[in-house]
């Protein structure tokens, strides 16, 4: 079976038994500072780790997400996914009405970093061509409306509509809180709206913390020295996130079915140490092949 997922003139063509590949994965809300760039980079290494072939695409005009991945690519670390810049809107600023996919169609996900504004072209055909919505939520009530906005905007588009996943997220750990509490009704009134929710506590979603706000990136395993003394994120705090990713796995092959075989090697979430190791040989492997082609298309060219 084809699916054609078009953008404008381009077309990329996926070739699918039951399992999408590439599989889209779209994450959006009509709401800055949703935790959706947070959301995007975490997910995609997770799926690196898990032994995938990953591209994000930002297309945030802020481009948080590609700005993080260059630091880190800088002090020699790959987390494990790529990305791929798209400008919503070109040096006119005009609506860019042009993303050409078609020399990613090898890879085994996708993951759409989208800007707040439904009104642009790439985040709807984002919002429209997904496998799988992902609409990360706060403990924030008052943007209750926003996320009412993004559900109507969701069905009002046309064709079918992949599932819409809620991912809460900046959790109060603190048990019986007032936002907590309101989280939950909010969790509950989602779901009446046709939400996939979680299904466990929200003693196990991914919490608040004044750490991970410290880092210089919004990669879980960044860290930070200040005062001459390394600033990382906890064990409890990469468990609680884990749940949550894995739930969503759990999710796509509820849905699809089982994950293909990985073609990388799987990486021990947990192994912190091995796992920067891992990552640091990859980064030197990846920019080793950026020189060597880049050696090669000035030969050919020269030939």
């Amino acid at each position: 079976m084809q699916r054609h997922l078009e953008f404008s003139i381009t077309t990329i063509v996926v070739i699918s038994a039951s399992f999408p590949t590439p599989f889209i994965i779209t994450i959006g809300v009509p709401k800055g500072g949703d935790c959706k760039s947070w959301l995007a980079f975490n997910l995609a290494s997770r799926l690196g780790f898990w032994g995938y072939d990953v591209l994000v695409v930002d297309s945030n005009p802020q481009h948080d997400l590609w700005s993080d991945h260059e630091f880190l690519m800088q002090k020699g670390i790959y987390p494990r996914f790529d990305v791929k810049l798209h400008d919503p809107l070109d040096s006119k600023g005009d609506q860019n009405s042009h993303l050409d996919l078609r020399d990613q169609e090898h890879r085994d996900f996708i993951v759409f970093d989208t800007s707040q504004y439904v009104q642009l072209r790439s985040t709807a055909w984002a919002w429209t061509h997904c496998d799988l919505m992902l609409m990360p939520v706060t403990p924030n009530t008052t943007q209750r409306r926003n996320y009412d906005t993004a559900l109507q905007l969701f069905h009002a588009m046309p064709g079918q509509r992949a599932p819409l996943v809620v991912v809460p997220c900046k959790v109060d750990v603190l048990k019986n809180s007032t936002p907590q509490k309101q989280l939950e009704d909010m969790l509950v009134y989602l779901n009446t709206k046709g939400c996939i929710t979680p299904n466990f506590d929200s003693s196990n979603q991914i919490p608040q913390s004044q750490l991970m706000a410290c880092q210089d990136t919004r990669w879980v395993f960044s860290e930070t020295e200040f005062n001459d003394k390394p600033k990382i994120l906890g064990r409890e705090f990469l468990l609680k996130v884990d749940i949550s990713l894995s739930w969503i796995r759990s999710l796509i092959e509820v849905t699809y079915g089982r994950f293909p075989a990985p073609r990388l090697p799987v990486l021990d979430f947990y192994d912190k140490n091995r796992v920067l190791k891992q990552l640091s040989a990859e980064c030197l492997q990846k920019s080793a092949n950026f020189v060597a082609n880049n050696l090669n298309n000035v030969g050919g060219e020269e030939g």
